[in-house]
């Protein structure tokens, strides 16, 4: 990766621009030896956001699997116990967590 600073961005950025550019390799620009800004060609940027688009819609996948996993769980639960006329005993045992 091509580390540059940032008196070289001000002098070179065309240079420095190119160079991404031709390399496909991203540089970073570095201020007090600690690094602050990435270039980066716009291609590969736009790769990186679909692909954490897809990331983020593959987790919200799996969290709806999850909580469906869940209710599925509890209507087993419920099942056997039929109609109840208090639905307070049913609760707070979901609520306390007890008969996990």
């Amino acid at each position: 990766m091509y580390m540059a600073n940032v008196t070289d961005i001000r002098q070179n950025a065309s240079k420095i621009i190119a160079r991404v550019v031709e390399t496909g390799e991203p540089a970073v620009v570095l201020q007090r030896s600690k690094p602050v800004v990435y270039i980066v060609e716009a291609a590969a940027y736009e790769t990186m956001l679909k692909k954490l688009e897809a990331a983020e819609n593959l987790f919200r996948v799996e969290e709806t699997k999850n909580a469906l996993q869940k209710i599925a769980g509890l209507r087993e639960r419920m099942a056997p116990r039929g109609k109840q006329t208090d639905s307070v005993p049913l609760l707070r045992e979901l609520r306390e967590g007890e008969g996990r």
